[in-house]
């Protein structure tokens, strides 16, 4: 069986929109590329398949095999904490990486 991968794109809340089916991780990367502003709202571009992250940019690469809604979740939390609440991307981000990737 051949698997299909889609791109995924996240605002803040964790809502998210999935588009495409392509055949590799590259493919659907390509298209993520190339959506100009579509997407504005949903700043935070994953590669999934059905149901679990595959490819994840750089900053976010602590996301990559978890489950699609675990990360809406956790997205979701994190946006409405006091310190976010005008967070931008890159604020945002950072406070993922605090949590997520300390030292154990």
């Amino acid at each position: 069986m051949t698997t299909i991968y889609k791109a995924m794109f996240m605002s803040f809340d964790g809502d998210y929109k999935i588009e495409g089916e392509f055949k590799t991780v590259n493919n659907a990367w390509e298209y993520a590329s190339n959506i100009g502003s579509k997407w504005y709202f949903y700043p935070f571009c994953f590669v999934v398949t059905s149901t679990t992250i595959i490819d994840t940019p750089l900053h976010l690469h602590m996301f990559k095999g978890k489950r699609i809604k675990t990360v809406s979740k956790i997205f979701k939390t994190y946006s409405e904490l006091p310190e976010n609440k005008n967070a931008d991307c890159d604020d945002l981000i950072n406070s993922l990486r605090e949590q997520y990737l300390q030292p154990a």
